[in-house]
Formats: structure tokens, C-alpha cells, sequence
């Protein structure tokens, strides 16, 4: 819904709230758009920010542009459209899709806490890795099935970002298990699996935690971060 000649003002920088409204928090409460444009958290979460979670939220992502800005790529994988990339001095990572996107999430090594290979969203157990094919009683094969999802599914231990996936499969399309795309699918997934397997091996072994200074209390919209609230306040509070 446009709103052209509303007075509403946007609850994080003040500015008065022109043309479409592209996001809503707490209690309906539209954000301008530049501000809009800078969020960057799963859909589910926004519209439990109140206006100072989401101040809290822009003051994370400036530091993440400043983080990102000294990022430098040591491994990397790509996973169909997605891109998995690794600063092993930092020991920080990201993964994107857009490779145009000028300030993608990054996380420590520690805020994975799982991953898994699915297929059409079953997990593969390392010794299915050894072959796609099934015997049946009279030692025939067993036919090929078409899948329709083969991806690698991250949850991280992150205030705003609790899943990725990288799909190798785009929608609407399919493989056929043990065939030459399969195979290529599954190498390239194989990829990003030894990468998460040695950051995660690393972040053990450093006893890698959140760096970023922020906690994961949850009291209805509850992300709370340990940034000086004054610094908030001088940079959104000038309405």
C-alpha cells in the first residue's frame, strides 16, 4: 500500500515514510526504505523487532560492512547458485547468491552448530556415500530415483540468520540419482561439507564463541546486544 503524503515517520531514523512500505515490525510499524533496505534477518524474526531491536539490528550490520570490508576469500566453494567463502585468518564466512551483494551476513566458525547433506530432504549417512545403487532380491539394480533437492542445510547459533541452505537444484527441476549431473551436484556439495567440516573442527578446537557482542535473550521480540546504548541513541535517536 502506497503512502504518499502519510506523516508516519520511521521509527529507527525519523525520516517521514514515502512510496511502498517493504518492511513492518512490531505492532504493524513500517520502516522508511532506506532503512528497509538495510535490514538483513530470516522473515519470521521481523516482525517480532521492536524499534530499538532494529536499531540494535542496523548498528550490527554497519559493523558487519566494516568487517566485510577487510574480509579476504582463502576458501571457497560454490553450490549450485550459491557461493560459500572463507577468511581462515579472520575465521569468519559467509554465503551469498548475489555475487553483486555489497554487505553479506558474516559469521564466526563457532555459530555453527549443525550441518547436513539432504536429498530431497533426507539426510545421507556416510556410508550411503559409496554407491546410489541397491541390490533387490534377485540381484537386479534397483532403478535410479529422481530427486528433486540436493542441498547442504547450516543452523547457526546467530541472533538473525538461524538456517542456510545451499541448493544445488533449482526449483521445478530434477536429477536422477547415479547420473552425471548427480554426480557433479554431489561433488560440489561434497566441497562445501570438507570446508564446514574443518572450520567447525577449528572452532572446537579454538573454543570459538560469539565475537560480536551480541546475546540471544528472547523476551518476546528480545534480541538485546551489549553495544553502548549512547552510541544507539547518537546514531538513530535525532528525531
Amino acid at each position: 500500500m502506497g503512502l504518499f503524503g502519510s506523516k508516519e515517520v520511521c521509527p529507527v531514523c525519523g525520516k517521514r515514510i514515502r512510496g511502498d512500505v517493504l518492511v513492518k515490525i512490531k505492532d504493524n510499524v513500517p520502516l522508511c526504505r532506506e532503512c528497509s533496505a538495510m535490514v538483513n534477518m530470516d522473515a519470521a524474526l521481523i516482525p517480532l523487532q521492536s524499534a530499538e531491536d532494529m536499531k540494535r539490528h542496523l548498528a550490527y550490520r554497519e559493523r558487519n560492512l566494516e568487517k566485510y570490508e577487510r574480509f579476504h576469500t582463502t576458501l571457497e566453494a560454490k553450490a549450485g547458485l550459491s557461493l560459500l567463502c572463507v577468511d581462515e585468518v579472520q575465521m569468519l564466512w559467509y554465503c551469498i547468491r548475489n555475487r553483486r551483494e555489497k554487505n553479506p551476513p558474516l559469521f564466526d566458525y563457532g555459530e555453527i552448530l549443525d550441518f547436513q547433506y539432504l536429498e530431497d530432504g533426507q539426510p545421507v549417512e556416510e556410508e550411503e556415500k559409496k554407491g546410489v545403487f541397491g541390490t533387490l532380491f534377485g540381484g537386479k539394480k534397483e532403478e535410479a530415483a529422481m530427486l528433486h533437492s540436493m542441498k547442504v542445510h547450516i543452523v547457526l547459533d546467530n541472533p538473525y540468520t538461524k538456517t542456510i541452505d545451499l541448493e544445488m537444484i533449482a526449483a521445478n527441476d530434477g536429477v536422477r540419482s547415479g547420473s552425471l549431473g548427480y554426480k557433479a551436484n554431489r561433488k560440489a556439495l561434497e566441497r562445501v561439507m570438507d570446508i564446514l567440516k574443518r572450520i567447525t573442527g577449528i572452532a572446537e578446537s579454538c573454543g570459538q564463541d560469539m565475537g560480536d557482542g551480541i546475546s540471544r535473550e528472547q523476551t518476546g521480540a528480545g534480541i538485546t546486544g551489549e553495544e553502548s546504548e549512547q552510541e544507539i541513541i547518537e546514531k538513530y535517536d535525532h528525531i
